[in-house]
């Protein structure tokens, strides 16, 4: 399968009674792109709007494009950019690869569900982590810090706004690295590991683990860092 990376890490986390049932006579619907659009510019303004109750000053919104994109989500600095994949923007072999994962999951999901699902809550709300940090200018490029900040923030989010949803992306994560064998070479931390190897590491499956390793770790933080805490700290750990 190609679906490597962060979002195939979160897909086996959905439970199937979280997925959306297909649309009646077997044909599932993806959501259209207009429709898409207007849930990721609310959500964008929600998170801002949270950053400036917490009394920090938001930088400028970053423009939301839907397109195409490795792991379906970046953020692009120079044009304060979130690129997101929608299901529309998709190769034949990636919703190919979706579908495969509804059948893996079972229950109601369908490769459209699962693909919404992980992408537009999960994916998104990581890449805003990502701008935020931009926005602070607290960034680390190619670094566990940076990653893991980004996961920080996103899971404080949805700690929030919806706790049913973090506790099952945690669940999964954690029986992601229960089930796959450490790729940390003894002696090492995964954060020294990840920081000598990203670049030959990102994007395939042993980079999996790592984002699984990073969001299982963060859950047993205590106590649970608010929102406020997390966005204090871009780069976690420091």
């Amino acid at each position: 399968m190609r679906l490597t990376g962060f979002l195939a890490s979160l897909l086996i986390t959905l439970p199937a009674t979280a997925a959306v049932p297909a649309a009646a006579g077997g044909a599932e619907k993806a959501t259209p792109q207009s429709q898409v659009r207007r849930e990721l510019e609310r959500r964008r303004d929600t998170f801002l709007r949270r950053i400036a109750d917490e009394g920090y000053h938001p930088c400028a919104a970053p423009r939301i494009t839907l397109a195409d994109t490795p792991s379906f989500g970046n953020y692009i600095p120079a044009q304060n950019e979130v690129v997101v994949a929608s299901w529309q923007s998709l190769t034949a072999a990636e919703r190919q690869d979706f579908g495969q994962m509804a059948q893996a999951i079972g229950g109601r999901a369908t490769a459209v569900s699962v693909f919404e699902g992980g992408t537009y809550r999960w994916v998104f709300m990581h890449e805003l982590g990502h701008w935020w940090q931009s926005c602070v200018k607290q960034t680390r490029p190619n670094s566990y810090e940076e990653e893991n900040g980004a996961n920080r923030i996103a899971l404080a989010f949805w700690r929030e706004q919806d706790p049913q949803f973090a506790a099952g992306i945690v669940h999964g994560f954690e029986a992601l690295v229960r089930a796959v064998r450490s790729p940390v070479p003894a002696g090492l931390t995964p954060q020294q590991y990840l920081d000598a190897h990203f670049a030959e590491l990102a994007h395939g499956d042993t980079y999996t683990w790592f984002q699984a390793e990073s969001i299982a770790s963060l859950a047993h933080e205590e106590p649970p860092p608010s929102l406020h805490r997390a966005l204090s700290q871009p780069l976690y750990p420091w």
